[in-house]
């Protein structure tokens, strides 16, 4: 069986980024970056004031300085300074000049047209071209997720219509005769369907557009009718929840191979999550994934993701960061690389793990809060409190 680590590397290598579109910024927001941002000019683009106070001359040792101008922010200094003078200038303006010091407004005393300096150290308070970055520089790299900040500076640099990975289309299909809508009681023998409100909340959080999600019963005909019935053009990433394994209804590979797609691998050797299918076709990639939920989020976290990260052009988001446990974690040791879902916030003032407890990947107990997995090497067990571990780290702390 494949490691996580090789399972991992097969599918960078199969996945392919889709053509990148350029987008107004506005549509832009979490998004990924498929151009390098560069300054197209020194930033600041000219020496400019920090504060509000009086700009002079540094080396000027007069007593008082004779007021000759006033410069506000996005206007141009109408004249340059002279021995004894000075001109009133607010944050951000630029520097007139003749001038090469700013002193702050609350250590001046003003008296009509003129300034005396009541405190004068060595500070500047001036906000030098190119101090930020030169023209050229990079800022901001190819495969970064825009956020807020990211666009921020994009609007800086101008770059209104920036080139971005188009979002992931993702059809979801639930396979199983047992179950049923969450809506309904469930008769004897069957479960609510609660993998198709997993896969829709992951892919949410993951910023990937959901096409279509169905349920299907275990009938390897019905299921490939139905993929079908979706043009080729309109997706990108096909998951079917369910028929990974190899037991009598578990079709999840026929019906793959009756699609045209090439597998390239049916399981990894981690725990839960073992029998994942990995496919594709052309551009187009296939999971068929495990179907209890705790496998469901562990396979989501650990590989899929990866391939929707790599669709979009994205750098890996699969980072990881010693963390102390608040608590034991109870692994028994296992053939398989164990992912244990736990919740890492703030306790005591410091970061800290909490194991969540799971029977079973059918245990939705063991997703409760989890933002995070820690890798447990096979043939070794968990923890106690306080050791420090690796969690990869998988969304916002709390």
């Amino acid at each position: 069986m494949l490691s996580l680590a090789e399972a991992r590397s097969i599918i960078e290598q199969h996945v392919q980024p889709l053509e990148p579109q350029a987008v107004p910024l506005a549509a832009a927001r979490g998004r990924v970056l498929r151009e390098d941002a560069l300054a197209p000019d020194d930033l600041p683009a000219f020496d400019r004031s920090a504060m509000d106070g009086y700009a002079i001359d540094a080396k000027d040792a007069s007593p008082k300085f004779r007021v000759v101008m006033e410069v506000q922010a996005g206007q141009v200094p109408t004249r340059r300074l002279h021995p004894g003078e000075c001109a009133r200038i607010f944050t951000g303006a630029p520097i007139p000049e003749g001038a090469s010091q700013v002193i702050m407004q609350e250590d001046v005393e003003r008296d009509g047209e003129w300034m005396t300096v009541r405190e004068r150290d060595t500070k500047m308070w001036i906000r030098y071209r190119g101090e930020d970055a030169r023209k050229g520089e990079l800022l901001l790299a190819a495969g970064a997720r825009l956020q807020a900040g990211e666009l921020s500076l994009l609007a800086q640099l101008g770059m209104v219509r920036p080139r971005v990975g188009r979002a992931p289309r993702v059809l979801h299909f639930a396979t199983g005769n047992e179950i049923v809508d969450p809506s309904l009681t469930p008769a004897h023998g069957q479960i609510r369907d609660s993998n198709s409100t997993l896969i829709a909340a992951l892919l949410a959080d993951a910023g990937v557009q959901l096409m279509a999600q169905n349920r299907c019963g275990d009938d390897l005909d019905d299921l490939v009718g139905a993929i079908r019935q979706h043009t080729a053009e309109s997706w990108d990433c096909l998951l079917i929840s369910g028929g990974a394994s190899v037991g009598d209804y578990d079709f999840g590979a026929r019906a793959l191979r009756e699609l045209g797609f090439t597998i390239h691998f049916p399981q990894m050797n981690i725990r839960p999550g073992k029998p994942l299918i990995f496919a594709t076709r052309e551009r187009q990639i296939a999971f068929v994934i495990p179907g209890n939920p705790v496998s469901h989020f562990v396979t989501f976290q650990s590989a899929i993701r990866l391939a929707l990260e790599r669709i979009e052009g994205a750098l890996s988001a699969w980072k990881s960061a010693k963390i102390e446990l608040a608590a034991d974690l109870l692994a028994k040791p296992n053939e398989r690389e164990t992912l244990w879902p736990v919740h890492v916030g703030v306790q005591d003032g410091a970061l800290r793990a909490t194991p969540l407890a799971w029977q079973s990947s059918g245990d939705l107990r063991g997703l409760l809060g989890a933002n995070a997995l820690v890798p447990i090497a096979p043939g070794t067990t968990g923890a106690k409190r306080g050791a420090l571990v690796d969690c990869v780290l998988l969304g916002p702390l709390a």
